[in-house]
């Protein structure tokens, strides 16, 4: 990104990612930093902070899924750059609300999508995740939509449409590293799932800074380099042996994969075409001929608000998910 020359806006900028962007791009000195959430709690603690430092943001109380109140707010700026990081991104969670996840998702997604228009040359980045690829969960699968979307619904804008897929990243909300590092400070048993089970695990500054570094290639769809995997097992001894020299003596409670996890997650559909592009240090991966899905089908049925008709939905879309 060209320094002190765009506008930049943050979907879900209260969120792990957009805030940790947002932080980021303070030493990039946009012209303008824009921030929209509708937690409000959480949004005037990201703006403080970046405050404190010296840079001013404008923070926007949103709910994306009011396209009313979306299209004042990029009326009134016009945005050069669209980061959308807002999305109900938690596994567990979307297998329990599976109607809310799709329509929240789809639909904040379609919002943007619309709004962006007014500035027709502006880039829009939607941030995906590996879980996308053959979802097994609710959540991969409404990720996967809102790619098809962003692919699909608005593809001839003059600006240019980024689809970023990574793995996990540490330290977010909800992440098991935060729910261990809570469980350990209150003395009670670490829930681990399944030892095999195998995750990337990115630290959110890397994430960002590749992020950021897509918007100077052409537009498509990428996948990040996150390293090398890691097995549970791994993740759990490193965590113990930052904080204890008797890791044998902490609690574990073994629940095994829970409702919608993988033992391992995939980084591409079998009929994806996949290009190795150097940035930096890193290797990065831009991938075409992705699957197509009846996204607009997943966000009408999911206005019902049923879980079961979504869900029953969902999984003549992908195989992976059972009704």
């Amino acid at each position: 990104m060209e320094r002190r020359e765009k506008t930049v806006l943050i979907a879900g900028g209260a969120g792990s990612i957009g805030s940790a962007l947002a932080e980021r791009l303070v030493s990039d000195s946009p012209e303008n930093l824009i921030l929209l959430d509708k937690d409000e709690n959480q949004l005037e603690t990201i703006r403080m902070k970046i405050e404190e430092k010296g840079f001013q943001t404008i923070a926007y109380v949103c709910d994306a899924r009011n396209l009313s109140h979306l299209n004042k707010i990029f009326e009134r700026h016009r945005p050069d750059i669209i980061l959308n990081c807002c999305a109900h991104k938690h596994v567990v969670s979307g297998e329990r609300n599976v109607a809310e996840t799709t329509h929240n998702n789809l639909l904040t997604t379609l919002n943007l999508l619309k709004v962006r228009h007014l500035n027709p040359r502006s880039k829009f980045v939607q941030i995906s995740t590996d879980k996308a690829v053959e979802p097994s969960s609710v959540m991969g699968a409404s990720k996967m939509l809102c790619e098809s979307m962003v692919r699909e619904q608005y593809p001839r804008c003059e600006g240019q449409n980024y689809i970023i897929r990574f793995g996990n990243v540490m330290n977010t909300n909800g992440s098991v590293l935060q729910i261990w590092d809570r469980q350990f400070r209150e003395g009670v048993s670490l829930t681990v799932t399944d030892l095999k089970m195998k995750r990337w695990l990115m630290p959110i500054s890397d994430a960002c800074d590749q992020i950021l570094r897509v918007l100077g290639f052409d537009a498509g769809t990428y996948l990040l380099d996150m390293g090398e995997m890691h097995t549970v097992a791994d993740i759990l001894e490193m965590f113990l042996a930052e904080r204890t020299s008797e890791p044998e003596s902490i609690p574990l409670n073994f629940i095994g994969a829970k409702l919608g996890e993988k033992l391992e997650e995939e980084l591409f559909w079998s009929c994806e075409a996949q290009e190795q592009i150097r940035a930096g240090q890193k290797t990065m991966m831009r991938v075409s001929n992705s699957p197509s899905f009846d996204y607009w089908k997943a966000l009408t049925v999911s206005n019902t608000f049923d879980d079961q008709i979504t869900l029953r939905c969902l999984s003549k879309m992908f195989v992976g998910l059972k009704a």
